[in-house]
C-alpha cells in the first residue's frame, strides 16, 4: 500500500524541499511503480511492465551534476570544499586546478584518474594535487595527459547522485578554457564565482552573454565570492551591481532574440525576475565548518546560499523529474483498473453477450491503430513545415557569417604597440573573430529553435483531441464489459490527459498539458526552450561548422599573420596602408574557410536531420503509450475469450483477489493525482 498520503498531509506543498523529503518521494514512487508491476504481470499486461521498468530505470540511474565556472583565482575550490565542509580540493594563491575534478560519493577517499588516453589510475587523495595543478612543472606536465579526476567521499551533498565539478579557471589557458566550455551543455546547473573585489570584468561579461546565455541561464546561480575583504556598507552595493549587471545582458540578448516592442518582450521580461546571485566568503565558510564556528559560518552567509541551493535541486528539480513516474503510476494504475474491471465482469457475462463486447473491442482498437497512423503522418508533416520555414534562414547563413566577421574585423582596432608581438595581435583578433561569428550562430540557432519548438508545442496541442479520443475509446471498451446499472460509481478516466503529459515530459519539451505549459528540466529563462536546444544548440552548430572557440578562426589567424612576418614588422610604424592590407587578408581567409565548412559539412542537411529528431521522439513517445494500451488490451482480451471457451468463470477466491488488486491500485493513482497537483503548484501553472 502506498505511503505517500502521510508524506503529502505532513509536507503539504513542500513535500520536496529538501533532500530528505524529496528522496523519500521518490522510494515511495517506485515503492508504487513496482506494486503496479506486480499486478500488471499477475494480469499479463506485458506493455505494460516494460514501460513500468524504464522508468524504475530512468530513477535508478538519475544523477545531477554541478559546474563551478569562474576565472582563474576567483576562489572556486574553496568554494567546492567550503560545500563539502572539507578540504578536500587543492588550492593555492598561484592558478591551481588545470584539469576537471569530478566530486562523487563514496564511502572510502580514494581518486581515480582518467587519462586522455582512455587508462585510469587510482590514487590516493592526499596525491591529487600531484595530478590536477600547475603547483610544480611536473604537476603541470601530469596535468596536461589528465581528462578527469573523480574524487570519491564521504560527503552528504553528494548523497543523493549529485556531482560537482570543479572547472579549470578560465582565461588562463585556451585548452583549460576548453574543458570548462565543453562541461558547460551536460551539466544541469552551473554556480559562477565572481570576485567581490573586482566584481563583473570584461571577461566574465563576455563569458556570460557568449557562452552561459549560450547554454540556458535558467540553471544559473552567481556566488559573489570575498565579502569578508569588503567593508559592511559595501557589500550589499556590489550585489546590485552583480544583479544589474547580469540583467542587462539578459534583457538585451531578449531584445535580440523577440524585438523590444513584441509580447514576447514584454511577457519575458515580467517572467525573469532577479537573476540568482548570493555574497558569500568560502573562506569563512570553510573554516567555520571545519572549527565548528558558528560564527564564522553565519559571518560567511553561507547558509542562505546553501538553503537556496538546496531548494533548487530539489523543489525545482523534482517538479519535473517527479512527473515522468508520476504520469506512469497514472497511465498504469487506469490501465490496470481497467482490465481488472473488464476480467471481473467478462467472466460473468453470457458467451453470447460477451462474443458480442468482444467484437465491438476489436473495432474499437482497430479504429485507434488507423487514427493513430494519420496522426503519425500528421507529425511527419509539422516536422516538414518546420523545415520549409527555416530554409531562407539556412540560404542567410553564409551572409549572416560573412558580416558579422567583416564587422568584427573593421572594428577591431590595431595599437602600435601590437604591431612587434605578433602573437598579441594574431590572439586579439582570433578571440574577436571567434566571439562574433559565435554571437551570430548563437542567434543563427535560437532561430531555428524557435521554430522548432513552436512546432512541437502546437502538434501536442493538437494531439489533445488525439488523446482525449483514445480515452472515449478505452471507455467504451471497457463498458462493453460492465453491467452498467450496477456501477453507477464509475468515473471517466483521464488517460487523455495522462498521454499528453508523458509527451510533454518523456521527449524533454516544454509542451501544452492540460492547458499548461511546463519548463524542460533546465528551465530556461532565454532563448527558445532549454528543452529543444537539447537537440539544436548553438554549440552543436559552431561544432557542424568547426566554429569551435579559438580554434577555426585561431588557425587561420597564424596563417595571416605570416604572410606579414619580416617585412612589416621590421617597421616601426604600422601604416594605416598595411591595417587595411592586413584586416583585408584576415578577413579573406576567414570568409573562404567559413565557405569550405559550409559546404563539406552539408549544413542543410544536417539541420534537417536536427528538426526531424525532436518530431522523432514526439511519434515514439506517443506511439509507445498507446501501443501499450492497445497491445495489452488486445492480450486480454484473447486471454478472456481462450478462459470462456474453456468454460472457466469467476470464483469467488479470483474475486476477492481481484477485488483487493483494484482497491490498492486506487489508492496508489489517487496518491500520483495528488502528487501531480503538488507539482503544478511548485511549477506556478
Amino acid at each position: 500500500m502506498s505511503t505517500f498520503t502521510a508524506q503529502a498531509n505532513t509536507t503539504e506543498n513542500s513535500a520536496f524541499g529538501s533532500f530528505i523529503n524529496y528522496k523519500k518521494v521518490v522510494m515511495t514512487l517506485v515503492n508504487d511503480l513496482e506494486r503496479l508491476k506486480e499486478f500488471s504481470q499477475n494480469l499479463e499486461l506485458q506493455k505494460t511492465v516494460q514501460l513500468i521498468n524504464t522508468v524504475l530505470q530512468k530513477i535508478k540511474n538519475e544523477s545531477f551534476s554541478i559546474a563551478i565556472v569562474g576565472e582563474f583565482k576567483r576562489g572556486k575550490s574553496t568554494f567546492i570544499n567550503a560545500l563539502l565542509g572539507q578540504d578536500i580540493l587543492p588550492s593555492d594563491v598561484l592558478p591551481c586546478s588545470a584539469a576537471l575534478n569530478r566530486v562523487t560519493f563514496g564511502l572510502q577517499p580514494s581518486v581515480t584518474v582518467i587519462l586522455k588516453d582512455g587508462t585510469e589510475e587510482t590514487i590516493e587523495i592526499d596525491q591529487l594535487t600531484d595530478y590536477v595543478t600547475k603547483l610544480t612543472n611536473e604537476s603541470e606536465k601530469k596535468a596536461a595527459s589528465v581528462k578527469e579526476a573523480i574524487i570519491y567521499y564521504n560527503v552528504d551533498y553528494c548523497r543523493n547522485n549529485v556531482d560537482i565539478l570543479d572547472t579549470p579557471g578560465l582565461n588562463d589557458d585556451n585548452n583549460m578554457t576548453e574543458v570548462t566550455l565543453s562541461v558547460l551543455p551536460e551539466v544541469d546547473a552551473a554556480i559562477m564565482i565572481i570576485s567581490a573585489q573586482s566584481p563583473f570584468s570584461q571577461s566574465e561579461k563576455d563569458f556570460l552573454e557568449n557562452k552561459l546565455l549560450s547554454n540556458d541561464l535558467g540553471r544559473v546561480i552567481f556566488i559573489v565570492n570575498g565579502i569578508d575583504h569588503l567593508r559592511s556598507d559595501q557589500v550589499q552595493r556590489v550585489i546590485n551591481h552583480v544583479e544589474k549587471q547580469i540583467k542587462t545582458y539578459i534583457l538585451e540578448r531578449a531584445k535580440e532574440q523577440y524585438g523590444e516592442d513584441s509580447p514576447e518582450y514584454d511577457k519575458f521580461v515580467r517572467k525573469i525576475g532577479k537573476p540568482k546571485v548570493f555574497g558569500i566568503s568560502a573562506y569563512q565558510a570553510l573554516q567555520g565548518k571545519e572549527s565548528h564556528n558558528q560564527e564564522l559560518l553565519n559571518s560567511s552567509n553561507f547558509r542562505e546560499f546553501e538553503q537556496a541551493l538546496e531548494q533548487f535541486l530539489t523543489e525545482d528539480r523534482a517538479a519535473i523529474l517527479l512527473q515522468v513516474p508520476v504520469n506512469r503510476i497514472t497511465n498504469s494504475a487506469q490501465e490496470l483498473i481497467s482490465k481488472i474491471n473488464i476480467q471481473e465482469n467478462a467472466l460473468k457475462m453470457s458467451q453470447e453477450k460477451f462474443q458480442k463486447s468482444y467484437d465491438h473491442s476489436v473495432a474499437e482498437i482497430q479504429e485507434i491503430r488507423r487514427r493513430k497512423k494519420a496522426e503519425m503522418a500528421l507529425i511527419d508533416k509539422a516536422a516538414d513545415n518546420v523545415k520549409y520555414r527555416v530554409q531562407p534562414l539556412i540560404y542567410q547563413l553564409p551572409i549572416i557569417l560573412k558580416q558579422a566577421t567583416e564587422t568584427a574585423i573593421d572594428a577591431t582596432p590595431i595599437e602600435q604597440g601590437e604591431v612587434k608581438r605578433p602573437k598579441v595581435l594574431q590572439d586579439k583578433f582570433a578571440r574577436t573573430v571567434t566571439n562574433a561569428v559565435q554571437k551570430a550562430t548563437r542567434q543563427f540557432s535560437e532561430k531555428i529553435q524557435g521554430e522548432i519548438q513552436q512546432g512541437i508545442d502546437r502538434e501536442v496541442e493538437r494531439l489533445q483531441d488525439f488523446t482525449t479520443s483514445i480515452d472515449e475509446a478505452f471507455n467504451k471498451i471497457e463498458m462493453q464489459f460492465v453491467d452498467i446499472q450496477s456501477d453507477t460509481q464509475k468515473k471517466t478516466t483521464t488517460r487523455g490527459e495522462a498521454i499528453t503529459a508523458a509527451l510533454s515530459v518523456f521527449t524533454g519539451f516544454g509542451g501544452i498539458w492540460s492547458g499548461y505549459r511546463i519548463a524542460g528540466i533546465k528551465g530556461s529563462l532565454v532563448g527558445a526552450g532549454a528543452s529543444v536546444a537539447t537537440f539544436f544548440g548553438a554549440g552543436m552548430l559552431a561544432g557542424l561548422l568547426g566554429l569551435a572557440t579559438f580554434g577555426l578562426p585561431l588557425l587561420i589567424a597564424t596563417g595571416v599573420v605570416s604572410i606579414f612576418a619580416g617585412d612589416w614588422l621590421a617597421k616601426l610604424v604600422f601604416t594605416k596602408e598595411m591595417e587595411r592590407n592586413f584586416k583585408t587578408n584576415f578577413q579573406e581567409a576567414i570568409i573562404k574557410e567559413i565557405d569550405k565548412q559550409l559546404q563539406e559539412k552539408h549544413i542543410e542537411q544536417e539541420i534537417s536531420n536536427l528538426i526531424s529528431d525532436p518530431f522523432i521522439m514526439l511519434k515514439r513517445t506517443l506511439s509507445q503509450e498507446i501501443e501499450s494500451l492497445l497491445d495489452d488490451t488486445e492480450h486480454k482480451l484473447t486471454q478472456l475469450r481462450g478462459e470462456r471457451e474453456r468454460g472457466l468463470v469467476l470464483n469467488e477466491t479470483e474475486q476477492k483477489k481481484l477485488e483487493l488488486m483494484r482497491t490498492e491500485t486506487e489508492k496508489i493513482l489517487g496518491n500520483g493525482e495528488r502528487l501531480s497537483q503538488q507539482i503544478k503548484e511548485i511549477m506556478n501553472i
